[in-house]
């Protein structure tokens, strides 16, 4: 019995209506930005300088471990099957705070864009309803 709700659970990440090329594909396609929040939000936690010299620079280098809660808590929302689709704002939503801490850094958002390229691709790819496309 827990099998199969482990398997609605996990299937719950996906629509039922699409095939197994697009499911994979967005799956790698959220897989790759997931990690590197993760990654990103442990660090933070573990006090890498070069990421504490960035958010000195932006005066946010006192928030360096709520930041990197932040960033896990948004990854796992994303990946909980039951808080998926808040997950995915929440993760829109930072991503918009990567794009402006690199703005007000003077640096060109590229890593902000990506991770959120990535991540609104390999969602559509995966729940098409959610963007009003079936």
């Amino acid at each position: 019995m827990s099998k199969i709700n482990t398997k609605k659970s996990i299937m719950a990440l996906f629509e039922s209506n699409i095939s197994k090329i697009r499911r994979l594909s967005g799956l790698i396609l959220s897989i790759l930005p997931s990690l590197v929040l993760f990654f990103s939000g442990i660090m933070k936690l573990g006090g890498a300088e070069q990421l504490a010299g960035s958010l000195e620079s932006i005066n946010l280098l006192q928030y360096m471990e709520i930041i990197g809660v932040i960033e896990l808590l948004v990854v796992i929302a994303y990946w909980v099957p039951k808080f998926s689709n808040i997950g995915f704002l929440l993760i829109c939503c930072y991503c918009g705070g990567i794009i402006v801490a690199e703005l007000s850094m003077g640096n060109f958002p590229l890593p902000g864009f990506m991770v959120t390229t990535l991540f609104f691709i390999g969602t559509y790819l995966r729940k098409p309803g959610m963007f009003g496309i079936s």
